[in-house]
């Protein structure tokens, strides 16, 4: 689910404020005061709510389905299903420990961001590591080690194993 959906629900009565517009469609006595519109807005800016003309609230449950989509479509993208825990909106978050697992994981990294028999210098290679994770000299330096990516001995050119 995107952050700015969970921060807005994150606050208990922003939370109280949003349940009374699900249930009513009235947020009079929970938007009262200068907190309540703050509340409010909060809301409307997420796109949990939507503002009727005649002065009421709409809860609009198509963020929900959007932000579930939007995190399914990344699942679609082709990482491996016992990939994804290491990975958090797009980016890698933590290596594996186990080194079959870390191996896996390179691996598809190596075929998914660079091509077979194409040569890359070291800032391509990092380029295309930082896309993934911020840093891409731990990714290279396994990547060479295992095997994935090969390396000229003057350290000038990679290339897809």
């Amino acid at each position: 689910m995107s952050r700015q959906l969970l921060a807005a629900l994150a606050d208990p009565e922003r939370l109280k404020l949003y349940a009374s517009i699900v249930r009513f469609g009235d947020a009079t006595e929970a938007a009262a005061g200068k907190a309540g519109q703050k509340h409010l807005a909060r809301l409307i800016k997420a796109g949990l709510v939507e503002p009727l003309p005649d002065g009421s609230f709409k809860a609009d449950a198509s963020v929900f389905q959007e932000a579930l989509a939007a995190e399914t479509q990344g699942e679609e993208q082709g990482v491996p299903k016992e990939l994804r825990p290491f990975f958090a909106e797009g980016r890698l978050r933590s290596m594996p420990m186990r080194p079959a697992v870390r191996h896996e994981l390179l691996a598809y990294l190596v075929r998914t961001l660079f091509e077979e028999n194409h040569p890359y210098t070291e800032p391509e290679v990092n380029q295309r590591f930082t896309t993934v994770h911020d840093d891409s000299a731990m990714l290279r330096r396994y990547c060479v080690e295992g095997g994935l990516l090969r390396r000229t001995k003057d350290g000038a050119s990679y290339q897809a194993a």
